[in-house]
């Protein structure tokens, strides 16, 4: 399955669950696209699950009927890829927008034919051909007898002087020409392409910031036991759920990878903290992540500084 299927197969499940009577939530589509990635798409798969949850996504899918095929949706939704991922993903994740969308892989919306072009051609193919009149088949078997002597009339002259030829002339056989038998042409098989294989410390990297974006949008929905699943017994104590039921909300985002020991990454990214109130402030925090279980344990996590105060 390449990228443009994978598109193609979201968008049919959430189609089916539309017809189905069935809302759209954010943590069954991603757990959907866990299913649905095999080992070429698990590198998607932080792109996939951030996409289910921003609104211009939610916005479509709430669309009657959901994921209209729009160009300009398309665009919107990569823009909020590109401010967040690495070109080279969000070019395979630009695919799987069209896929979703339901446009062809050049951008375009795939063309449907109409019914009354297809009733047309139907016709048209059915239809049995115009006997011509009777009064006109007697002048034809007519013609065809006219045109019949002179054929052979033209015939018997032409043998008559080939004849007449033969026997005025020795005769002299030429010696048949030889035709050589055409090579057989052989055609080569084109190689087959093979999907590059994903790189190991590339997907190491993406499971250490799937755990990071995990624990802030578990902390965003309020679901706290969740969240603290995801931090290893020595950092257990780090994690306080009645200092984040002060915010409305909780975002991180600008992950990179700062260093790696054995199966342990750690992050710098920047955390912000929106009020009730509408303020928000930004700062940024580390975080080492053991991928060695699935998903990652956050193992330790430290303050950096304050990048934007509240206001």
């Amino acid at each position: 399955m390449n990228d443009y299927q994978l598109g193609v197969k979201l968008r049919r499940q959430i189609l089916a669950d539309f017809e189905r009577g069935i809302s759209s939530d954010v943590r069954r589509y991603q757990a959907l696209l866990s299913d649905f990635c095999g080992d070429n798409e698990l590198l998607l798969l932080p792109a996939l699950k951030h996409l289910v949850q921003t609104a211009a996504f939610q916005e479509a899918v709430a669309e009657r009927p959901p994921l209209p095929s729009e160009t300009q949706l398309n665009l919107r939704l990569q823009q909020e890829l590109d401010a967040l991922f690495a070109p080279a993903l969000c070019l395979r994740m630009a695919d799987v927008l069209r896929g979703l969308l339901g446009l062809a892989p050049d951008g375009q919306a795939i063309p449907s034919i109409p019914s009354s072009i297809e009733e047309d051609d139907e016709q048209h193919v059915d239809a049995p051909l115009s006997t011509a009149p009777r009064s006109n088949s007697g002048l034809v078997a007519v013609l065809s007898f006219i045109a019949g002597v002179l054929v052979v009339g033209v015939v018997g002259a032409l043998t008559w002087m080939v004849l007449l030829n033969r026997s005025m002339t020795p005769s002299t056989a030429s010696a048949p020409a030889l035709v050589s038998a055409p090579e057989p042409t052989t055609t080569e098989p084109e190689p087959a392409t093979t999907e590059p294989k994903p790189d190991p410390a590339q997907l190491q990297l993406n499971q250490a910031v799937e755990t990071v974006r995990q624990l802030y949008d578990d902390i965003s929905l309020g679901n706290t036991a969740a969240a603290k699943q995801l931090f290893g017994p020595q950092a257990a104590d780090q994690f306080d759920p009645a200092f984040f039921s002060q915010f409305q909300r909780v975002a991180v985002d600008s992950l990179q990878e700062v260093n790696r020991d054995g199966s342990k990454v750690t992050l710098q990214g920047v955390v912000t903290f929106v009020y009730p109130d509408g303020t928000s402030q930004a700062e940024s925090r580390s975080f080492t992540v053991d991928i060695a279980s699935q998903p990652g344990l956050i193992t330790a996590s430290s303050f950096g500084q304050v990048v934007s105060p509240r206001r």
